[in-house]
């Protein structure tokens, strides 16, 4: 089993550097419905990736776990501290990230102003896309990590066809072969990622490609879809891109998993 280490009540979990192939390869496949095997060009094409080692998050942050750091609690369903904390934006998971990362004694990673992470600090960040991805798979090809079926998404996650029509505690459905609960559905999850328009709406850039920012939007990528999501936004390669320009994407269907360097 992966090593685990407990910062305030929250797990996280060792994994191991490596080498996948990022994103999907669309083929229709009659033996799949087109719920769960939807074309998306942002996930193409396909590419090698590799990871460092890392720490994640076994589950995504709770609201017991936000508000024992921030004393606060924005989440729209309130019913359990051990449901995903929502209502937030980066902005404030940053904050989050520094002051835990302040109060265990590392080195925050974050500069709150610029939103700047520096990945070689050992404290706690959000996850880039391509280690969300790595850690999701846990060495899998298929479409979620239980397999290709809405079936097996229903045994991993919360989405549209379980979830009756809100959140819930986490750690309830099947891990993935490392541990990490939730990685399908639940919430969205913010990665460290910026949204690039060519990446967005179109495919992933080839290697050494120039990102050109577009000014009038701030965006992060996430992942993992939601509560409400269709089958085919839960998966593995799945993208999706909100706004966090002044914080207007903080909603009851985002959440965050927190991620952290083995420096």
């Amino acid at each position: 089993m992966p090593k685990t280490e407990v910062f305030q009540d929250i797990t996280m979990i060792a994994l191991p550097g490596g080498t996948f192939m990022m994103g999907h390869d669309y083929t229709p496949d009659p033996s799949l419905s087109d719920k769960v095997n939807a074309f998306y060009p942002d996930e193409q094409p396909v590419h090698k990736v590799s990871v460092k080692p890392l720490q994640m998050g076994r589950t995504q942050v709770t609201q017991g776990q936000y508000k024992k750091i921030m004393d606060d609690n924005p989440s729209t369903f309130t019913e359990s501290d051990d449901l995903p904390v929502t209502n937030l934006g980066p902005a404030e998971i940053i904050k989050f990230c520094n002051k835990l990362s302040q109060q265990e004694g590392l080195t925050p990673c974050y500069i709150e102003k610029t939103r700047e992470c520096d990945f070689s600090k050992n404290g706690f960040r959000m996850p880039t896309e391509a280690e969300w991805e790595y850690a999701c798979r846990a060495g899998t090809t298929t479409l979620f990590y239980t397999g290709n079926t809405e079936k097996d998404l229903d045994r991993a996650g919360w989405y549209l066809g379980n979830s009756g029509g809100k959140t819930h505690p986490v750690a309830r459905k099947e891990p993935n072969a490392w541990g990490l609960y939730d990685m399908h559905g639940n919430v969205f999850e913010y990665t460290n990622d910026d949204w690039i328009p060519a990446m967005c709406y179109g495919r992933y850039l080839p290697e050494g490609a120039v990102k050109v920012f577009n000014y009038y939007h701030s965006l992060n990528m996430t992942r993992g879809g939601g509560w409400f999501s269709e089958p085919s936004e839960c998966r593995s390669a799945t993208r999706a891109c909100f706004c966090s320009w002044a914080n207007i994407y903080q909603s009851y269907y985002m959440g965050f998993r927190i991620a952290r360097s083995i420096v």
